[in-house]
């Protein structure tokens, strides 16, 4: 076992106590408060600290018509981040098939569509036809290339929604943000930070209605002491959500 490099809940624990002062003094926090504050501390860095406490991952779903909730268990997401849907016949995905690349190239980075600026063509008087024609290729481009569906995912019922209802049968490829396994946390700095000034907070609740003397004859100081420890839980929050990977942001 290892205090230094906690790997496991009890050596977490062990850990705690001795950053308070155990065995010198007795550190008055009950094994099951030392478990909620490990939980809850490690929870709090997953939901705040994207890169260490989540990472981003890709997967597949196959949507069905007229279904927008799909329900996922306990497979660990905290959020959804985007979707992409095939628009092919028959479900298949051919979003990025070559034929999709090609038509993207020439239409927007060339502008080679009827009446775009690649073709050199110069609506005139009476091009009414033509306008409408070039209209409908580009509502066509946005249909097969523009984003068309938002997918959110629901943690209190455990459920990703996709929106609007899809309306046939396609695959959807999900960026989704999964949750680090608390093992591979528990000696991260800032978790063994937070829950240490957890641990203070929580041992000072404990104390407040007595007068506690320590083995050497003094007592304890437990209005400082919850002090310094709230003050110690803030800065800790603060430099989780600071050194959180910046979130992507996207345009759809």
């Amino acid at each position: 076992m290892s205090i230094t490099s906690p790997k496991t809940v009890d050596e977490m624990r062990k850990y705690i106590l001795t950053r308070l002062g155990q065995p010198v003094i007795n550190v008055e926090v009950a094994t099951e408060q030392l478990d909620l504050i490990i939980y809850d501390s490690i929870q709090d860095f997953q939901r705040y600290n994207y890169g260490d406490g989540t990472y981003l991952k890709n997967t597949t779903l196959l949507v069905s018509p007229g279904v927008s909730e799909y329900y996922t268990g306990e497979c660990g997401i905290e959020a959804a981040y985007d979707i992409y849907l095939s628009t092919g016949m028959g479900g298949i995905n051919t979003l990025f098939s070559p034929a999709h690349v090609l038509l993207y190239d020439e239409w927007v980075t060339n502008g080679n569509y009827p009446g775009g600026p690649g073709t050199g063509y110069n609506f005139g008087t009476g091009a009414l036809t033509n306008y409408e024609i070039t209209g409908e290729y580009m509502a066509l481009a946005e249909q097969m290339l523009g984003k068309q569906y938002t997918v959110y995912y629901n943690s209190g019922e455990k459920k990703l929604v996709v929106t609007p209802t899809p309306q046939s049968c396609m695959v959807a490829t999900l960026k989704l943000y999964y949750r680090t396994k608390a093992e591979e946390l528990y000696n991260h700095p800032l978790v063994k930070k937070l829950c240490v000034a957890r641990a203070r907070i929580q041992w000072g609740i404990n104390t407040t209605k007595y007068n506690v003397q320590l083995p050497d004859g003094s007592t304890l100081n437990t209005a400082t002491m919850l002090d310094h420890a709230f003050q110690e839980e803030e800065k800790v929050m603060e430099d989780i959500r600071w050194q959180s990977a910046p979130c992507d942001l996207f345009i759809g």
